[in-house]
């Protein structure tokens, strides 16, 4: 490590690695980009692709970001945005769940779907489109469903988990495996154009049985799709670096009549 992290030093420009560099030292070490990144950020190096992070992060977020590991349960139109947000902001280890495939319908708004996927499993396309986008990062895809045979042991030892999903009992169910785990919990849910978002764990008041909600008539707009889920990544990245979140608050929004409102849960 040593070795490589003298090749960083001269080959940093600003205190900053390229891209270039990250090949030539995976060409030379024999090693992966997350080991390159590993050692240029505990080196007090940044990688240039979060450049424009600014000062909005600093070498200490950066850090935290990249040792954090954050599970996101359901790949589709929260999911895939959520997941393509934190690699490109850094996160370093991704568990994505979900067993369902692409279907046509989808194409609206789910960030990785495309004809060419339409049949092929959602977490396995998105795993490789984040490694796509950050080949950094350590990425782990499940084709199973989330039930509460494997809630348990896909929420231990995670710093967030992410509600992806799509019908209120899963979502009831991660957010009581998370506060029984003592696991921090982002949810997100949309319905044509409007949302929420909250990282209160007990969705109790949200849902008051298992049935699906007004989507079912409203549809998901992609729009709606990718505003939520960008609440949402904003959420896991304040938790991860410990500012305020919406622990006693559901943000509310509405893209058509343009309203947005905290409401609180206490």
């Amino acid at each position: 490590m040593k070795e490589l992290e003298s090749f960083l030093r001269q080959r940093a420009i600003d205190g900053y690695i390229d891209w270039q560099t990250y090949r030539d030292g995976m060409k030379r070490f024999t090693c992966k980009a997350r080991t390159i990144e590993k050692v240029a950020l505990e080196a007090g190096f940044m990688p240039l692709r979060y450049k424009r992070n600014g000062a909005s992060l600093c070498q200490t977020d950066q850090c935290k970001l990249f040792e954090s590991h954050v599970l996101i349960i359901g790949c589709g139109g929260l999911g895939g945005v959520v997941a393509a947000h934190l690699a490109r902001i850094g996160v370093g280890a991704l568990t994505l769940v979900d067993d369902d495939v692409y279907e046509e319908h989808n194409l609206n708004r789910q960030f990785f779907s495309s004809p060419k996927t339409l049949g092929k499993s959602k977490s396995w396309i998105v795993r490789k489109g984040v490694l796509q986008i950050n080949p950094s990062l350590h990425v782990k895809a499940l084709h199973e469903r989330f039930d509460e045979h494997n809630a348990t042991v896909l929420v231990h030892k995670k710093d967030v988990a992410v509600d992806a999903l799509d019908n209120p009992e899963s979502k009831l169910l991660l957010a009581s495996t998370c506060k029984a785990k003592n696991v921090s919990f982002v949810h997100g849910a949309i319905s044509g154009w409007v949302g929420q978002c909250t990282t209160n764990s007990d969705l109790s008041k949200l849902y008051k049985n298992s049935k699906k909600g007004s989507e079912i008539q409203s549809g998901n707009l992609p729009m709606t799709a990718t505003f939520c889920a960008t609440l949402q990544a904003a959420q896991v990245v304040k938790i991860l670096l410990k500012k305020p979140t919406l622990d006693d608050e559901l943000l509310f929004f509405d893209l058509h009549d343009n309203e947005f409102h905290t409401l609180g849960l206490s």
